[in-house]
């Protein structure tokens, strides 16, 4: 999930729980009878004979809740979408045709020489297009693991054949280096 639709979900829920806890509380006042008698409906009589006497009242009803179903489907769908890309071309002429990959097969890559380094237990890599493609890497250490010398051949060695691998010196790489418990983790940007 993007960054944009975290900060979308957040404010969302925020406003959704300032409207629900606001409903909250004007419901608890009205059953205490903090607005007089208790035994009155929440909404007065007024109000329903207006609701009732204009028709074109449930009209406006119905399009506001039209409206509301249309923003939850649209958050869902937003849910939904990652920064993830699913092919690579690495075409660079279209005369001779199209070369297309898999960026699994570049992450899996990745992933498996990260994984056969000396000290390293685990490894997760993804392709983002945040504004332009960018590789993730997260990279698991054991308790013995010497992180200058891992994050030295992930530098010189891993990028540098990824790089290669997609012809782009310049692909961005997020390296985040997670040791074990006994140590504190360490983040870089190359």
């Amino acid at each position: 999930m993007s960054s944009r639709v975290n900060a979308v979900n957040r404010t969302v829920a925020a406003l959704l729980g300032l409207v629900l806890l606001a409903a909250g509380g004007l419901g608890l006042a009205v059953s205490f009878g903090a607005f007089g008698n208790s035994r009155q409906p929440v909404i007065p009589q007024p109000m329903r004979d207006y609701a009732k006497d204009q028709s074109w009242f449930w009209w406006a009803v119905a399009a506001v809740c039209l409206l509301l179903a249309l923003l939850g489907l649209r958050w869902l769908l937003a849910q939904l979408q990652t920064d993830r890309v699913s092919r690579l071309d690495l075409t660079t002429d279209d005369r001779d045709g199209r070369t297309t990959v898999h960026t699994s097969a570049l992450t899996d890559a990745v992933e498996a020489e990260v994984e056969s380094l000396r000290g390293v237990s685990g490894a997760s890599a993804h392709l983002l297009d945040r504004r332009g493609q960018r590789l993730t890497l997260a990279v698991d250490l054991t308790d013995y693991a010497d992180i200058a010398e891992i994050r030295h051949l992930l530098e010189d060695r891993v990028v540098g054949h990824a790089r290669q691998a997609i012809d782009d010196p310049d692909l961005p790489v997020d390296i985040e280096l997670r040791p074990g418990r006994t140590r504190s983790a360490g983040r870089g940007v190359l």
